[in-house]
Parts: C-alpha cells; structure tokens; sequence
C-alpha cells in the first residue's frame, strides 16, 4: 500500500514526499504558461497563485510559514476567489504585511498551524491527473475546494 500524505492524505510519489507533486505541479504550470492563450491577460499568474496558495493551505506545517502568514494567505485566497480583491492588490497586501523585520516562516517553538480536516475532496495529484487541459480551472476549483472544506470544518 502506497503511503500517503499526513497532511493532504494525497498518495505519495514511490520514495518520496508530497512536495515532489508540488514540484511536478509547478513544471506542469511552467507547459500551461507555454500557450499563449493562458500566459495572455494574467490567466497564468491567477492559476500560480491559486496553485501555490492551495499547496500551502493544505499543507501548512510542511510549508514552515508562521500561523499569521497561514491566516493571511486563506483570507487573501477567499478574497481574490470572490472577487474582493486583485492580484495586484493581493501581492500589495503580501508586501505591506511583510515588510521589515515581520517573519512568515516559523522559528523553533513559533506556533504550527494544524487543521481539524477529516479529508480533502481535492490534492495536488488530482490538478497533476488532468494533465495540461483544463488546468487553470482545476486550481481554481482545487482553492475553492480548500476554502469550503475549512469553513466546513470550522477551521
């Protein structure tokens, strides 16, 4: 039996670590970013930030980022899925909310965020599985996912 990821439940890649499918899902955007119907009007970057920020939510231990950081990405994520924000004005809130000296990875003995989640309905493995086609609109459906399974699980 395949081991799976303690954080998202998604199987792990024979020998390795869910951060190997964060990987693979990164070369995976760098192919998407090759059509230019995608790179064209931003589509690409909304897709790397839902991507990135999904891999972080579901994965916020392994991802080493303070408590406040965690907290910041889900309210920046929801905000820009409903509409309330750009990504201009996401990026603009990352740079103000870690200007200075103001961390976002943990240190020893920092508080690790843990979510009380039974299950993902969706992992990275499920955006790698459809390939190319159609992969903005599975991240974006995989943020989504993320956002409702939190409020559901009161998190």
């Amino acid at each position: 039996m395949a081991a799976s990821c303690p954080e998202c439940g998604a199987a792990l890649p024979e020998g390795g670590a869910c951060i190997d499918h964060f990987h693979a899902l990164l070369l995976l955007e760098y192919e998407v970013l090759a059509d230019p119907s995608v790179a064209s009007g931003g589509r690409g970057e909304v897709a790397h930030f839902h991507a990135v920020s999904s891999y972080v939510l579901q994965h916020p231990e392994g991802m080493n980022y303070t408590a406040e950081a965690v907290v910041g990405l889900r309210r920046s994520l929801a905000d820009h899925l409903a509409g309330r924000i750009t990504l201009a004005e996401q990026r603009s809130r990352v740079r103000r909310a870690a200007d200075g000296a103001t961390r976002v990875t943990r240190r020893a003995g920092d508080e690790v965020t843990r979510w009380h989640v039974a299950s993902w309905p969706m992992t990275v493995t499920d955006v790698l599985s459809g390939g190319v086609e159609g992969y903005c609109a599975r991240v974006a459906r995989w943020a989504e996912s993320i956002l409702r399974t939190l409020d559901e699980a009161g998190a």
